[in-house]
Order: C-alpha cells, then structure tokens, then sequence
C-alpha cells in the first residue's frame, strides 16, 4: 500500500477583530488586488442601489416637520448597502451582516471602515517587508551555496 502524502498549506492572510467579531483579510497576491480596488467595487454596488432607490426623490432641504419616513429609510438602505458592500469585499461575503448583527449602528461602522483600511495597509507593508527578506535571504543562501561549489 502507498502512503498518503499530507502538504500542510498555510493560508496568507492576519486575523482582525472588529468589536468581539473575528474575521480574517486574506492577504494573497490575488486577494490584494480586490483590496486595493475596493474603492471601484464599492462604487459599483453604490450604483446598483442607488440604481434600487432612483424612483425616490431626496429633497435638497430637510424640513423636520415634513419628513418623509421613506425617503429617510431608502437614503439610509443605499448608504447602508454602500458600508456593506465595503466589508464584504475587504472581508467576504456575509460579513456586514455578521457584524451589523452585533453592531446595528452604521454611522459607527462607516467610521470603523477608515481605522480598518488604515490598519490593515499598515499590516500589508509589513508582510510586504518579511516577504522581501524572505526572498532576500533565499536568495543569498543560494549565492552561498553556488560560491562554495566554485
């Protein structure tokens, strides 16, 4: 009988805790990508809800004692799927919801997205820094070995 060959794969990526919530940023070359585009994908989904709520005419003044509840609720379903589509793309699908679960204050959310961006592209020049001596190091200890076979 043959054995089975087992090849461990460790996934790239940190984990990220926002509130008691968990989540991990895939941080592959691949996943970077999305990453660094969310701003465009974000802006996608905002039109598609913005697309959803077109029918609705937002008035350029608020008048307290006029306020239409449905016009509130829409403006606030097209920012909402807009902080959404946010940390769904940065962190998989399902996870606004995950969290808004926890956490039902999108004002707080939205706020939390720049800390999160920030913290993260820190995280990423770091991985950046280990990955470039990572290869640095390979890199010499191969030199090393071709001058020693010379």
């Amino acid at each position: 009988m043959s054995q089975e060959l087992k090849i461990d794969i460790q996934r790239t990526g940190f984990p990220v805790k926002i509130g008691t919530i968990e989540l991990w940023f895939d941080s592959s070359l691949e996943n970077l990508r999305r990453f660094f585009n969310v701003d465009n994908l974000a802006q996608e989904k905002l039109k598609e809800a913005q697309e959803k709520a077109k029918h609705i005419h937002f008035p350029d003044e608020i008048d307290i004692e006029d306020i239409d509840i449905e016009k509130v609720d829409a403006a606030f379903d097209v920012n909402k799927e807009f902080i959404a589509a946010q940390y769904d793309i940065i962190f998989g699908d399902g996870t606004f919801k995950k969290i808004y679960k926890n956490y039902p204050d999108i004002l707080a959310l939205e706020q939390a997205l720049e800390v999160v961006g920030i913290a993260i592209a820190k995280r990423i020049n770091e991985q950046e820094k280990e990955r470039t001596e990572q290869v640095e190091a390979k890199k010499n200890e191969a030199l090393n070995k071709k001058a020693k076979k010379k």
